[in-house]
């Protein structure tokens, strides 16, 4: 990418960004109210439903402007929480994301009973 087309990608970036800023209060209140809720969740597997009803909930309200913006704060978030962590336990943040990188595959990834499972049928 050349400098020319880098300054119009940033300054599309930045345009849009300035359009949805009146949003921003209420998505950053929005993020702080979904994690205090599903930080504590006991239930891992409300936590999907906890999300996917305050996206529905902000759609319904702004469209598809309050889900960018939704979408701007928490991944905003997600890096501030992200290097925090890092910091505190002695890592670089990208150190603690090749660890979650990791993580998610190997949990994600089938496992040999699935093969043997697929095998059977």
């Amino acid at each position: 990418m050349d400098k020319d087309q880098r300054a119009r990608i940033v300054a599309r970036v930045t345009e849009e960004r300035e359009r949805l800023r009146p949003l921003q209060p209420e998505m950053t209140r929005t993020v702080i109210e979904l994690l205090r809720r599903t930080v504590a969740e006991k239930e891992p597997g409300v936590v999907p439903w906890v999300n996917l009803a305050t996206i529905k909930a902000i759609q319904a309200k702004h469209g598809t402007d309050g889900i960018l913006a939704l979408s701007l704060s928490l991944g905003n978030w997600a890096a501030a929480v992200a290097q925090d962590f890092a910091r505190t336990t002695g890592h670089t943040a990208e150190q603690l994301m090749d660890f979650y990188e990791t993580q998610f595959f190997e949990d994600d990834a089938p496992s040999d009973d699935d093969a043997s499972d697929d095998d059977a049928s």
